[in-house]
């Protein structure tokens, strides 16, 4: 993984989530997450995005982090704080955009709350999408994994990274901004990991 090349297109993604607050763009994020949402509902349906929703919750972020602690504290613990800070810049967008949710949104087409557990935090940026992707760049690098593996774990990422739409929690661009951070932070650990000699 070339940790530049994250640290740049997480920026870009980041940066580009806040755009829905242009009025325009917004108009066009929620016409976006109502198709998606109606098309991943009814295409693929709900059971597969709520059986992968743990994927991007914090005490999954967590576990791994615990694991890589016991593996190689010192590497461990760089992934850990780096993952502490990009958290609360995740809650510092959410205080200070305070977006709300889209099924707290009136859509004629009756957008339904899917996600097994009912979220209480503001919509922007998507914490889950942050952590997902986090561990989907971060954890192939820690073990050097071949490309294959890196294109397993992208495509798990993307999959959850969608169940935020279709179960109905977040509008695309959340997403996009969350993806963003997941590869900022990912870039950033693996930065310091060869600052220090680890990679």
């Amino acid at each position: 993984m070339n940790a530049l090349v994250c640290l740049w297109v997480g920026g870009i993604l980041f940066l580009a989530g806040f755009l829905h607050r242009q009025e325009k763009i917004g108009q066009i994020d929620g016409q976006v997450f109502l198709a998606g949402h109606l098309f991943l509902r009814e295409k693929i349906g709900a059971a597969l995005f709520q059986r992968l929703w743990f994927l991007g919750r914090t005490p999954f972020t967590l576990l791994w982090l615990g694991l890589l602690i016991m593996l190689n504290w010192r590497y461990g613990v760089i992934a850990g704080g780096i993952y502490l800070l990009a958290a609360g810049l995740e809650r510092g967008g959410k205080l200070l955009v305070g977006r709300p949710r889209p099924w707290g949104v009136v859509f004629h087409e009756g957008v339904g709350m899917l996600q097994p557990q009912r979220p209480t935090d503001p919509s922007f940026p998507s914490g889950d999408s942050f952590r997902v992707w986090f561990l989907a760049l971060m954890l192939p690098a820690f073990w050097g994994a071949p490309w294959y593996v890196y294109t397993l774990s992208v495509g798990v990422a993307l999959t959850v990274t969608l169940g935020r739409v279709a179960m109905g929690v977040h509008y695309p661009l959340d997403t996009v901004s969350g993806i963003g951070l997941g590869f900022l932070s990912a870039g950033l650990t693996v930065l310091a990991w060869q600052a220090v000699g680890f990679l």
